[in-house]
């Protein structure tokens, strides 16, 4: 799934690709991906600016705004003139110039989303959001609030989107391996030195992947990764095997010599190891 920092490359991208670009021609091919009723046209609204906003990217237009969530495997991409539009686009978005931006989904879940709503109007998810990494309230401070607000497993927190946004399975393993805090460690046991590694940490991670993204383009793989998706690899700090804990929907991954004092979790159902 695409998180803050393959977003926040798109949004630059976009930027330079459709930026100023007028609307000729908007077409929803496949009729679930449009999530709100729209009775209107597109045709004529210039790309005024776009946005991030947490997961979601938001086309700014004339009097009307373009909100996209590409969920688990959503993507856009830009087609000049002629390029053949593939069997898996949801919709396509025409330009004056013939230029196009593909909106497209692949697999069988079908969990992409899109809105259009008037400029004015705020969408509810986005108001329901948490702290952006990349805020300027965001502070050591802040950070403090928001782990000590309840008790929680810090991996759960670091990715629910109404406290802090942005953030998901991938980057989230990645943090807490810097901060050498364990993933399944109560927010609200952290002493004042580890939310300051944790601040660093999230900041860190998430400047240094939007670094390479932007040199080496959005990959799927992100093979600069340090621990996320390396069951068995050597830690690159300390050298022990990374571990992992296997959810029914994602999976976490964690080195039980720097993160858990060489502890390893074997069932997060069974196991009573939360520290």
């Amino acid at each position: 799934m695409p998180e803050l920092p393959e977003l926040e490359v798109l949004k630059e991208i976009l930027d330079s690709q459709i930026k100023d670009k007028v609307i000729l021609n908007f077409v929803v091919l496949k009729p679930y991906v449009l999530k709100n009723f729209f009775q209107g046209d597109l045709a004529g609204h210039t790309v005024r600016h776009i946005q991030r906003q947490g997961k979601y990217l938001i086309l700014e237009l004339d009097f009307l705004c373009l909100i996209i969530h590409l969920m688990l495997r959503g993507s856009l991409k830009f087609l000049l003139p002629g390029a053949k539009i593939k069997r898996s686009a949801a919709a396509v978005l025409e330009f004056t110039d013939h230029s196009r931006l593909e909106f497209s989904e692949i697999g069988h879940k079908k969990r992409m989303s899109m809105y259009i709503l008037p400029n004015q109007v705020t969408l509810k998810q986005i108001e329901r959001l948490g702290s952006d990494p990349f805020d300027n309230d965001f502070t050591v401070s802040k950070l403090s609030n928001i782990l000590n607000l309840k008790a929680r497993q810090l991996k759960s927190l670091l990715r629910d989107q109404t406290k802090i946004c942005g953030l998901g399975n991938a980057y989230t393993d990645e943090i807490l391996w810097l901060a050498r805090l364990s993933p399944f460690k109560i927010s609200t046991k952290l002493s004042d030195d580890e939310i300051k590694k944790l601040y660093s940490a999230i900041r860190n991670v998430l400047e240094g992947a939007i670094a390479i993204i932007r040199e080496k383009g959005i990959s799927e793989k992100r093979t600069f990764l340090q621990i996320h998706n390396k069951k068995g690899k050597l830690c690159p700090r300390c050298e022990e095997p990374i571990q992992y804990v296997s959810f029914s929907n994602s999976d976490t991954y964690y080195c039980p010599k720097c993160q858990t004092s060489d502890r390893k979790l074997k069932d997060r159902r069974l196991s009573k190891f939360y520290r």
